[in-house]
């Protein structure tokens, strides 16, 4: 199978199409999608809900960040991810955000909080909500439940709004070397940037997703994230999947590349944890 996703990205440049537009090709949604709906006042402010064929009154709801180096991306990239979660019973909420060069630092980490207040208040309403993201979308997922400003701005705080968070191969701590970068992340705001500076904040727990031929973001930064809430007394675990690259990560969450990283069953068996415990959320601590 990973061949043969291989072989179609090599077609696929052919024609102008995209990873994930391959993935999508076979991804089935299981219930009804809501496209487009918006969670804000901005063009970007719109957000896709994949649900579940049957809704229960405690279906967990999980908001998805997507990647894209905070410059590019779209939620119309990830029917293959709404579609795998709205199928083990998740319902996901696929979110877009604004991007550089129309924004920098932290106008996309806003934007992430207001549709998770957005999705605390309108969708979930009472329901537990999980928040991941991948790479860009990991920072993102990251800054907003460890920096509280971001949901208080939104009028709630990441105890209230979340029950977990799934980073999947995200940069937490980072100097940015390329210019692109240095104009996304100023360098007199740097420190105010990184989730690591900000882990002696209550947080829920933490699953942090690596893949360690991960050339792009070093997997390093997630065992260094989870230390480090550790050392403040939140609970994160570290998964480090043997020999995967950076966007196999998340791509195992298709059926097309599913056999390269248990991505999606450690996610789903996650927040499954987190339901049988009762979803304690900030209340999850380290013990001493």
């Amino acid at each position: 199978m990973k061949q043969w996703f291989a072989a179609m990205l090599a077609l696929c440049s052919l024609s102008a199409c995209s990873g994930p537009q391959v993935l999508n090709l076979v991804a089935q949604t299981p219930g009804p999608v809501q496209h487009d709906m918006s969670y804000g006042p901005l063009p970007r402010h719109m957000l896709d809900i994949y649900s579940p064929k049957v809704m229960q009154a405690d279906t967990p709801v999980l908001v998805f960040y997507h990647g894209g180096s905070w410059q590019y991306g779209s939620k119309d990239d990830y029917k293959f991810l709404g579609s795998a979660f709205a199928a083990r019973g998740i319902q996901t909420v696929i979110v877009n955000y604004r991007l550089h060069p129309d924004v920098i630092f932290p106008a996309f980490v806003e934007d992430g909080a207001k549709a998770l207040a957005y999705t605390q208040k309108s969708i979930a309403k009472g329901r537990p909500v999980f928040i991941a993201g991948h790479s860009a979308g990991a920072h993102i997922a990251a800054m907003i439940a460890l920096d509280p400003e971001f949901l208080a701005a939104e009028g709630t705080s990441i105890c209230d709004a979340a029950k977990g968070v799934i980073g999947i191969a995200g940069p937490y701590d980072f100097t940015p070397v390329e210019p692109v970068f240095k104009r996304i992340f100023p360098t007199e705001i740097l420190p105010s940037t990184k989730p690591i500076n900000f882990v002696a904040n209550k947080a829920p727990p933490m699953l942090l997703l690596h893949g360690t031929k991960d050339t792009t973001v070093d997997p390093k930064r997630s065992e260094q994230l989870a230390a480090a809430l550790a050392e403040h007394k939140n609970l994160a675990e570290v998964k480090l999947y043997s020999g995967v690259e950076h966007l196999y990560i998340l791509g195992a969450i298709s059926p097309v590349v599913r056999r390269s990283a248990p991505t999606l069953a450690d996610t789903v068996n996650f927040i499954q944890e987190q339901r049988a415990a009762g979803y304690p959320g900030c209340q999850s601590q380290v013990k001493s």
